[in-house]
């Protein structure tokens, strides 16, 4: 064996085979080594010297003297912790837009970030609903063009459409390629969502990115603008667009915390009383809002402006009027 080939080999298997809980001695290392080589030779001096270049050129190796006993060597130091690995995995195997395919594939990569024994208590990640997963990878090319168009400041164009009763994807306006200028990709809902401004309108609007066809970064540059992402999001509920407007809706106590989950910690509240508050924010008057607010039923009241609460009333009037429909029949 190669004294380039002995080297590298010492490092993956310092890398692979230990950590924290499993440490080798010389001898051990010596053995492994020479798994499948005949007249294979190697000192002690030898691999202490190997040991030395691993830790010039910044390999961390751990050597643990014992009395009475041979010093044992271990790799410790990983780029990740294994609860960070963990964080990653689970993330992974969370991911709408990943197929099972995927999933498994970049999972078995994370693995090898630490050693074999710790990759071993990475397979029991979260169960994720396998009903909800993506069955394509188009995804993948999309986003890498998207980031691409984003970072370069170019236009891109796509088709756009969802799926119909049938379970087939259809496009919208019969194919119409749209021509957008690409400002963030975000995520939200457990999907990604593209920001642009539309052109010729120029209108912000928003695209689900698994629902984007034949994307493809253009060569035509655009100006830079400032986009506040943090303020767009604050506004658009469910990633339904409108036009902002400020609203006042009056909560009973017990959604303190769905607010401040929506809103954060620094949400405009006013206590009202001992079992009441108001919430006081900017939002993108839509669908959207008018659902997110009926969720919650009577614990939640619209107070302003009224323009909302004619949205509110005509909902509600028209669930009603669709109810009684059914119990007439």
């Amino acid at each position: 064996m190669e004294n380039r080939e002995r080297f590298y080999k010492l490092m993956k298997l310092l890398e692979s085979k230990t950590d924290i809980d499993h440490e080798f001695t010389f001898d051990e290392i010596k053995k492994r080594l020479a798994a499948g080589e005949e007249d294979f030779s190697y000192s002690k001096n030898t691999f202490l010297k190997d040991i030395s270049v691993l830790e010039n050129v910044g390999f961390d190796v751990i050597e643990n003297p014992s009395d009475g006993k041979a010093t044992t060597y271990s790799h410790q130091e990983r780029l990740f912790e294994l609860h960070e690995l963990r964080l990653l995995v689970d993330a992974v195997t969370a991911s709408r837009f990943l197929n099972k395919q995927e999933t498994q594939k970049i999972i078995d990569k994370l693995k090898k970030l630490t050693s074999d024994n710790e990759a071993k208590k990475l397979h029991n990640g979260i169960i994720a609903d396998t009903a909800i997963k993506s069955e394509s990878n188009r995804i993948h090319f999309s986003i890498d063009q998207i980031h691409q168009a984003i970072s370069e400041k170019k236009l891109i164009s796509f088709q756009y459409g969802r799926y119909n009763i049938k379970k087939k994807f259809e496009l919208s306006h019969n194919g119409k390629e749209y021509s957008v200028k690409p400002l963030a990709v975000i995520w939200s809902n457990d999907y990604y969502y593209l920001i642009t401004r539309s052109l010729p309108e120029d209108q912000l609007r928003h695209f689900r990115v698994d629902r984007m066809r034949e994307v493809k970064k253009t060569e035509e540059k655009f100006q830079d603008e400032r986009f506040d992402v943090d303020e767009y999001l604050r506004t658009v509920f469910n990633m339904f667009a409108g036009e902002p407007n400020y609203v006042k809706i009056k909560f009973k106590k017990g959604l303190l915390n769905v607010v401040f989950d929506r809103f954060g910690l620094k949400a405009d509240i006013q206590q009202v009383d001992e079992e009441h508050f108001i919430l006081t924010t900017k939002a993108a008057i839509s669908d959207g809002l008018i659902t997110w607010i009926l969720t919650w039923g009577k614990d939640a009241q619209v107070i302003s402006p009224p323009s909302v609460i004619e949205r509110v009333q005509e909902q509600i009037l028209e669930m009603s009027k669709l109810y009684s429909m059914n119990m007439q029949q």
